[in-house]
């Protein structure tokens, strides 16, 4: 597209006042399309209309500079009329409407740029006008040819590249993903899901793979919240990084930003579970302050490890429960979450309540997304965990804290207020008895009151040392991005191989070395399973010298801290456990 900056503007403005909707949003770009050019069309109301720039994200809850975003802001009135725009501070920008019966307001911002693929989040392009991010939004995409717009955002019928919002808070929480990126799709519950990868490294992807695990996902989670999900359409937006496994993501209401290894491994997997569940637990299912936003000051509540924590609870517990994961690998996960937090000394200072409060405090009062001193995710985890298994053991299985989200939903769903802080005590009073709310106190309001040992072992397991055999390779390797080659790490201890040695085969079949991901799972497949004693061949390159070293794996002993069942289970024990881990329907 050739166009000057200005009359693309112009058309952006064009565009913008041809709407009836009150609030327009019209996004293009330059020739190169490194910037946004947002137009926004407004009814005035009153002398003045006041523009302002979320300074946090929900779902980050840290104070950010998106004011610094919005470049060369200007308005006009519906004859083209140039209107004045005072700045009284870094976050605002007040328009005088004079006689205007529209306003335009047209600016630049940055847009990330992967490849031939545009992506952008609202609260850090979108300005509202304050008092008025309730009023119904409108956002239209200008595409070039050959570019296609993905969007959770509801399209508006006979309108190209167009949505629309009930609120400045839908709008903001819809990410975009735009240009000539790669899509798949799948339909679960009658509703179109869209998967959308942006980055050169989605070439390593197995896509079939990536489908049907999301797939999976939005089924078992929907089957666990009654048979549904509460969209329209949903966007996974992928952003795909160089890397065997792990993600970070942000949940929207829906979809979901995620920057995705290529590898797609066990712990990315556990990312794109909790933030689905997200869907209902933080977007809907939330506490007051959660909605509608304030976008000046972070929200204060102590909910954040209920949000979060047990999220992330659900988030595994279900990949349990539905398959995906085996048992050894929960049994991990309850492990870890463990070991992280006892070996915090802010463990017994920080309760999971205080970790939420404060979070705002944390990183000299800009916040953070983990919680104040101590991870509010890990202690909710924990608490999570804690409770669930305490109703179960109180009611002999009859509830459990399945129950106490499903209520939470069942009181937040359809657009509903948030809940109020108390609300979670009140549901674990009503389905375990007055004594689980001095429990919910111990272990939510008190720091270091969870005791492990015990809630598990009204599960029939126990947390103990045991004995464990492993295969020291005598050797570790790792793919160096900058040589494109698997390469040996550290001190080998094996003899005939240095650090830096290049393999090239092992066991007579060649390493491909060209990208990460093949190269790595073609090592992995070779090294699967080693044997101490059994010899193994590597082929490995020095500098300009090629030659053969043989390696023996050795088997070591060493103790590992594990889940087990106890030796004195009972039978009552095993089937609480049955209904923790696969769930069960009350029974009446």
């Amino acid at each position: 597209m050739v166009r000057t900056r200005g009359a693309l503007l112009l058309g952006l403005a064009v565009l913008a006042t041809a709407c009836s909707a009150e609030i327009r949003y019209t996004v293009g770009y330059q020739a190169d399309p490194s910037n946004l050019l947002i137009a926004m069309d407004i009814s005035p109301k009153g002398s003045e209309t006041v523009l302002q720039m979320p300074k946090w994200a929900p779902g980050s809850y840290r104070l950010t500079n998106n004011h610094e975003n919005a470049k060369e802001l200007s308005a006009r009135d519906e004859a083209g009329r140039t209107l004045t725009v005072a700045k009284p501070d870094d976050n605002t920008w007040v328009v005088n409407n004079g006689s205007a019966r529209r306003v335009t307001v047209t600016y630049r911002v940055p847009a990330t740029k992967e490849v031939k693929a545009l992506h952008w989040s609202g609260p850090s392009t979108y300005l509202y006008v304050r008092g008025r991010t309730e009023e119904d939004c409108r956002l239209r995409l200008l595409l070039l040819p050959g570019w296609k717009a993905a969007v959770g955002l509801d399209p508006v019928d006979g309108e190209r590249a167009t949505y629309q919002a009930p609120s400045y808070d839908v709008l903001a929480d819809n990410p975009v993903t735009l240009g000539e990126f790669v899509l798949d799709e799948y339909t679960a519950f009658g509703k179109p899901h869209f998967i959308a990868y942006r980055g050169a490294p989605a070439a390593d992807v197995d896509r079939n793979y990536v489908r049907d695990i999301c797939k999976r996902i939005t089924e078992f989670q929907g089957a666990f919240f009654g048979g549904s999900v509460p969209y329209n359409r949903y966007v996974w937006h992928f952003r795909v990084n160089d890397a065997m496994d792990g993600a970070g993501g942000l949940e929207h209401l829906s979809s979901t930003q995620i920057s995705l290894a290529s590898g797609v491994g066990p712990r990315a997997v556990s990312v794109l579970s909790h933030e689905f569940f997200h869907l209902w637990n933080v977007k809907r299912i939330r506490s007051n302050p959660l909605g509608p936003f304030d976008y000046q000051q972070l929200p204060v509540t102590g909910a954040l490890w209920w949000l979060e924590g047990v999220t992330d609870y659900y988030a595994h517990l279900l990949l349990f429960r539905y398959g995906v994961w085996d048992e050894m690998a929960f049994h991990e996960d309850i492990a870890s979450n463990i070991r992280t937090a006892t070996a915090n000394a802010a463990y017994k200072e920080v309760s999971a309540d205080e970790s939420s409060r404060r979070v705002r405090e944390a990183a000299n009062g800009r916040g953070n997304s983990q919680g104040w001193r101590i991870s509010y995710y890990t202690l909710g985890w924990l608490v999570g965990m804690c409770l669930d298994t305490e109703l179960r053991a109180r009611t002999n299985g009859r509830y459990s804290l399945d129950d106490v989200i499903r209520a939470l939903w069942e009181m937040c769903r359809d657009d509903r207020p948030g809940f109020e802080e108390d609300a979670i005590r009140k549901l674990c009073v009503q389905f375990g008895g007055p004594e689980m709310g001095t429990y919910y106190d111990s272990v939510v309001l008190q720091a270091g009151k969870m005791d492990f040992d015990a809630q598990l072992a009204k599960m029939g397991l126990e947390f103990a040392d045991v004995e464990r055999a492993t295969v020291d390779l005598g050797f570790r390797w790792a793919y160096s991005a900058s040589d494109k080659a698997i390469a040996v790490t550290g001190t080998p201890t094996a003899e005939g191989l240095q650090r830096g040695d290049v393999i090239v085969a092992v066991n007579g079949a060649p390493i491909a070395t060209d990208r990460r991901v093949p190269a790595t799972r073609a090592v992995e497949r070779a090294l699967a399973d080693p044997k101490g004693g059994q010899p193994i061949r590597l082929r490995v390159r020095r500098g300009e010298t090629v030659s053969d070293v043989i390696v023996t794996p050795k088997m070591t002993e060493g103790k590992a801290r594990v889940i087990r069942e106890r030796a004195d289970v009972t039978r009552e024990q095993r089937a609480l456990r049955a209904g923790w881990y696969y769930g069960n329907a009350r029974r009446n």
